[in-house]
C-alpha cells in the first residue's frame, strides 16, 4: 500500500493532465468523496449520540436558502 504522499503526487500528476474543462467536475467529485467520508464518520458519532429532531427542524426552518433545492441539485450532479 502507498503512503499518503505517494497518493497525493500521483493524485496531483493525474489532474495536471486534465484538460481545464474537466476541473469543475473533478471539484464536484472530490466533494462528493469528502462528504461520503464525513457523512459515514457523522453516523458512526450520531449513533452514539443520539439524534435530535427538535434541533434539526430549529436549523431547518431559519435556513436562509432553500435547502430542499439544493439538495435536489446536488443528486442530479451524481446521476
Amino acid at each position: 500500500m502507498l503512503k499518503k504522499s505517494n497518493y497525493e503526487e500521483r493524485i496531483l500528476k493525474e489532474i495536471q493532465k486534465l484538460p481545464i474543462e474537466a476541473l469543475p467536475k473533478l471539484y464536484r467529485l472530490i466533494a462528493l468523496i469528502r462528504e461520503e467520508f464525513l457523512s459515514r464518520e457523522a453516523v458512526s458519532e450520531g449513533l452514539n449520540e443520539g439524534i435530535n429532531h427538535k434541533q434539526t427542524r430549529s436549523l431547518l426552518s431559519t435556513s436562509k436558502s432553500n435547502w430542499a433545492r439544493d439538495v435536489i441539485i446536488d443528486r442530479e450532479d451524481r446521476i
